[in-house]
């Protein structure tokens, strides 16, 4: 069962409190009257934004199933990584630590792609939890197949709160800049074909799990190097700096640096906490103790040590 859900823009655009209509089509009730009256279209220009996570099993199931392939997508779980830890979050994010030159440093943790609910508890305020609590469910099949009294009121919750959940996690990035607007897009775009690109989905581990696949961020520029050697496990196509000599020469061994991670069974370099930021001791200003008589005193005495100078000046000249 495939659902799709928009949202018209509000008075002030995505940003407003969420302004604007929601509508939904029933993709397996409509069949082919929903994509031949204009919806293949609208998902396949690529200018019509669409804000997404990770939508890879959307697009491949789009792709083979209705024949559409939807295009220009902004997805926030790549737009996340490429700015962790520069944006303000509401706890401290995960750290690795890294030793190099015999110096070990903490940095910010960029090997795994955040899921729901650890994108909620870094990214959306506390008191904003409860109205998008049911996104972290999982919604069962039978409930999203079910059209015994139409739509199940479940999957209707979840979709509502879904789209809450997305301007949520859209208004922590500032978007504007083309250059790196555009760098968000096309990861975006590649992140999203993952699925879609392969000849042959596996539905194992090497599909399904949280780390970021290797050649899909563009942080400087959209170029992406050469890739000329099939990964047996992913089955994307990488660069063959990914396989050892011995993988090259025979290619039905040919495993990527990613799979043979996860086929160790290792879940990732260990996390530590965010370094404490220290703070800056003000130095305490000594209060001066005034004691009575004090000020006459010593007023008294600069005036006596003023004459005192004075009639040596006046002696000296005499003389």
């Amino acid at each position: 069962m495939l659902m799709l859900m928009l949202r018209s823009r509000g008075s002030s655009g995505i940003n407003a409190e969420y302004g604007g209509v929601t509508f939904v089509f029933d993709v397996v009730t409509l069949e082919n009257d929903l994509w031949d009256n204009g919806m293949r279209e609208f998902l396949e220009i690529p200018y019509n934004e669409k804000v997404v996570f990770d939508t890879r099993e959307v697009k491949d199931c789009l792709h083979h199933i209705y024949n559409v392939t939807y295009k220009g997508m902004f997805d926030l779980r790549i737009i996340e990584i490429m700015q962790r830890g520069k944006v303000k979050t509401h706890h401290p994010l995960p750290h690795n630590e890294v030793v190099k030159d015999g110096i070990t440093r903490t940095i910010v943790a960029k090997t795994l792609l955040f899921k729901y609910d650890e994108i909620l508890k870094y990214y959306v305020k506390g008191s904003d939890h409860d109205c998008v609590k049911h996104v972290t469910e999982d919604v069962s099949e039978k409930s999203w197949r079910s059209r015994k009294n139409g739509i199940d009121s479940s999957c209707l919750r979840y979709m509502v709160e879904h789209q809450k959940y997305l301007i949520m996690v859209w208004r922590c990035f500032e978007f504007g800049n083309i250059d790196r607007d555009k760098l968000w897009w096309i990861s975006s775009e590649i992140y999203n074909a993952m699925f879609y690109d392969k000849p042959v989905r596996t539905f194992c581990e090497y599909e399904s799990n949280d780390y970021l696949p290797k050649f899909v961020l563009c942080l400087i520029n959209t170029d992406q190097p050469l890739a000329s050697t099939k990964c047996t496990k992913c089955l994307r196509m990488l660069p063959s700096s990914e396989f050892t000599d011995e993988m090259k020469r025979d290619r039905r061994i040919c495993v990527c640096t990613l799979c043979r991670t996860i086929a160790s069974g290792a879940k990732g370099p260990k996390t530590v906490a965010a370094p404490k930021k220290k703070k800056k001791k003000k130095k305490k200003k000594k209060k001066k103790v005034r004691i009575e008589g004090e000020d006459s005193g010593s007023s008294s005495s600069s005036s006596s040590s003023d004459s005192d100078s004075g009639s040596d000046k006046a002696t000296e000249k005499e003389n």
